[in-house]
């Protein structure tokens, strides 16, 4: 079973910054086989060896970048990597993805894992040049913009490398940055806040070495039928033609697109926001990460500010701009490039702005408290403006850098729209309009999450977006997928032409595990959401913290298709917990355990 010829490279790269010393872990076949790799091998050391209530500021916790066995191979979109510790934003477990060419570097290295721990006394920079591994200085480089970093550390240790890096937002332990590996991000929940913590400023990966698979003949096939999957989904197609914003116009007039800090579903310039309009007028070219045949990046240019950036995908169009009431165009690139520079993730300021509009709106607060800004709706220059001290630190800025929850606690009966999940701000799709994504807002084990579950399945009418009843089922469904996606690891968008049986058929000429059906692999995803769920369970949260904003739960939808809607939570979440085998406060029950060998484990 497995070994070194079987898509792991069966080193774990542990460093202690605390103690300046590097060495290698392995982990148990049985514990391969059980959590694969990607969220699945980070869940199990997350668990592991975080004590409960460890700061996620402090050397104690660990900064963890994991790869799976897919990656590095000529599987579609096999190159991502996968980040994890506990979130300085929720105080909640903690994953996030990012795509680009560092994954397989990593894999090419020879790890299947990378596990930061302690802190360092001044800045560093993690080398690591295949086996060769060393900490160097980062003095000159801290203080720099993410992309200036990114030519530093180029220059200084050549073209070839491959980094994560993190931006001033993430040295000043900011809780909304993310740590970024060339024009991609792993954005949420404050990944780049630890990294700072640890005053680790970057990582230099050059890998030289191959992925070994256990069955190449047998892998090749698979992986063909796989690429043919894709090449045959219609949402692949459009996909490929005008990226994540493709999805706007539908989002929008499903009635599900946020708009005014979620009080609306429908943006009435959505046209002016949609990807058709990207594309003619800002998008130069498209392109994909590695082994990637989606190519879903665009590169935009702004002839107005004279810069160029990677985006704005949907996530950061809905953030910037209609939950925010804004249609400019060039304004929304301009803060997608100040978020970009200093390292802080889209979604969440977006989400920041929206909310101080609002209070803004309702005479909470005033231009004089922020700083002279006039934060009405629409209003594209203070949304630029509020973007920039948020980034830099500056004025308000370092108070609305805080979130929305911690915003909102200096409000007074701001919190009903205070729209985050456990501290987590969320996602382009409005809940009252899609329960499924209701439910998986409020279940998310990481806070606010559209990744867990599948929006578009509801959205593109999969299912009815506007019935309660199925809706955990369905969202244990595509939950146990994009565990499974996520543990291997692939992208996401693979789930819009690839079926589970398409995956399954690709990991054991890949690992020479023996699973005998897809639902083997399910099972991997259900032990790995178990896991994770006792870790939150284990830092004190309970069922009593699977909640939503009683904006959701309790206003009703004032227009669109849903319109008079709110969300039946509690049916949701009963629904939910029963079909996972956990008690009616969401805690898994011992049976449920054992079914899965977790308690064998820990």
């Amino acid at each position: 079973m497995g070994g070194k010829s079987s898509g792991f490279m069966n080193k774990i790269l542990a460093v202690d910054l605390t103690k300046r010393e590097i060495k290698l872990e392995s982990v148990s076949d049985e514990i391969r086989r059980k959590f694969l790799g990607g969220k699945g091998i980070g869940t199990y050391f997350l668990y592991r060896d975080l004590k409960a209530h460890t700061d996620p500021l402090s050397p104690e916790n660990e900064l963890i970048f994991s790869v799976g066995p897919l990656t590095g191979t000529n599987a579609p979109t096999a190159g991502r990597f996968c980040v994890m510790t506990k979130s300085p934003a929720t105080g909640t477990y903690m994953d996030a993805y990012c795509g680009g060419f560092l994954g397989q570097t990593i894999k090419f290295a020879g790890y299947d894992a990378i596990v930061i721990r302690g802190a360092a006394d001044s800045p560093v920079i993690l080398v690591i040049d295949n086996e060769k591994v060393s900490l160097e200085d980062g003095s000159t480089e801290w203080n720099k913009t993410v992309q200036q970093t990114n030519k530093a550390l180029r220059e200084r240790f050549g073209a070839d490398v491959q980094t994560a890096i993190i931006g001033p937002a993430g040295e000043r332990l900011s809780r909304i940055s993310g740590i970024f590996s060339g024009v991609r991000t792993a954005g949420r929940g404050g990944a780049g806040a630890v990294m700072g913590s640890k005053k680790l400023k970057g990582i230099v990966v050059r890998g030289s070495g191959e992925v070994h698979v256990f069955d190449k003949k047998e892998f090749e096939e698979a992986v063909w039928i796989a690429h043919r999957a894709l090449r045959m989904s219609s949402q692949i197609k459009r996909l490929k033609e005008t990226g994540t914003d493709n999805i706007l116009k539908l989002v929008n007039a499903a009635g599900a697109l946020p708009t005014r800090n979620f009080q609306l579903g429908q943006f009435a310039d959505a046209d002016e926001v949609t990807g058709d309009k990207w594309r003619k007028e800002f998008w130069k070219k498209d392109i994909a990460c590695y082994g990637c045949p989606i190519a879903c990046s665009k590169i935009a240019y702004s002839k107005k500010f004279d810069i160029t950036i990677d985006g704005p995908d949907y996530e950061t169009i809905f953030a910037l701009g209609t939950n925010c009431g804004i249609s400019d165009r060039d304004a929304i690139v301009y803060a997608n490039y100040i978020c970009d520079e200093y390292g802080i993730d889209t979604i969440s300021v977006g989400n920041i702005i929206a909310f101080v509009m609002e209070l803004y709106q309702r005479g909470m607060i005033s231009k004089d408290e922020l700083d002279g800004i006039e934060a009405k709706w629409g209003n594209s220059d203070a949304m630029v403006q509020l973007t920039e001290k948020i980034a830099k630190g500056e004025g308000i800025g370092v108070f609305l850098g805080k979130g929305v929850r911690e915003i909102s606690k200096e409000f007074s009966g701001s919190e009903d729209f205070a729209m985050h999940v456990k501290g987590l701000e969320m996602p382009g799709y409005l809940p009252r309009a899609a329960k499924g994504i209701a439910l998986s807002y409020a279940i998310s084990e990481r806070g606010a999450c559209h990744l867990r579950g599948s929006p578009l399945t509801e959205i593109l009418g999969g299912a009815d977006p506007l019935q309660t009843q199925g809706k955990a089922a369905l969202f244990r469904s595509n939950q146990l997928d994009s565990t499974v996606v996520n543990t291997l690891i692939l992208c996401y968008f693979v789930k819009f032409g690839m079926t589970l049986k398409e995956i399954f058929q690709m990991i054991n000429p890949c690992t020479g595990f023996d699973y005998s059906h897809p639902r083997e692999l399910e099972e991997v995803g259900e032990r790995i959401i178990n896991v994770a769920r006792l870790f939150n369970l284990r830092e004190g949260f309970s069922g009593k913290d699977d909640i939503l904003p009683k904006r959701s739960l309790q206003e009703p939808l004032p227009s669109g298709p849903g319109k008079g809607e709110t969300v039946d939570l509690d049916t949701l979440k009963a629904d939910y917990y029963q079909i996972m085998g956990w008690d009616e406060n969401g805690v898994p029950s011992e049976e449920t355990l054992k079914k899965l060998g977790i308690t064998e484990i820990f």
